[in-house]
């Protein structure tokens, strides 16, 4: 990895992000470009990208809203290269599955324990204005 770009929505979350992987990356024998970006992904992604890590929020105050998820998985899928890849955290209740499946031509579970679930998801399906997907 060259460079990182980190986005989130929150001013706090931001600065504590920058802290920690700004004195992990001092440490690497070649430091990765590092970009933070105060940034609502939900939004859309204003970059193309190789790979996306993410484990997108899915609460607002205290109710579950996992149609902030999904949003995220679109503008994933929307900013990723076409032989790019997704890697997604999650919590196992959260029904993520059949937007990856939408957006993506393979998915793969990786892992489900602990309460948690790890996706790795490939082969991009390109967004058509009518909604609908179409295979790479």
């Amino acid at each position: 990895m060259t460079s990182l770009d980190l986005y989130e929505a929150d001013a706090r979350a931001l600065e504590l992000a920058r802290s920690n992987l700004e004195g992990a990356n001092a440490g690497r024998a070649t430091p990765a470009e590092l970009d933070f970006l105060w940034h609502d992904v939900a939004a859309g992604l204003p970059r193309r990208y190789d790979f996306i890590v993410t484990n997108p929020p899915f609460h607002v105050g205290r109710a579950d809203e996992p149609q902030l998820g999904r949003a995220f998985i679109a503008a994933a899928a929307d900013a990723l290269d076409p032989r790019g890849r997704l890697w997604l955290v999650a919590n196992r209740h959260l029904p993520y599955e059949s937007i990856l499946d939408e957006r993506f031509a393979t998915v793969r579970t990786v892992t489900a324990e602990h309460g948690f679930k790890v996706f790795e998801a490939t082969m991009v399906r390109q967004a058509r204005h009518d909604g609908s997907t179409s295979s790479p």
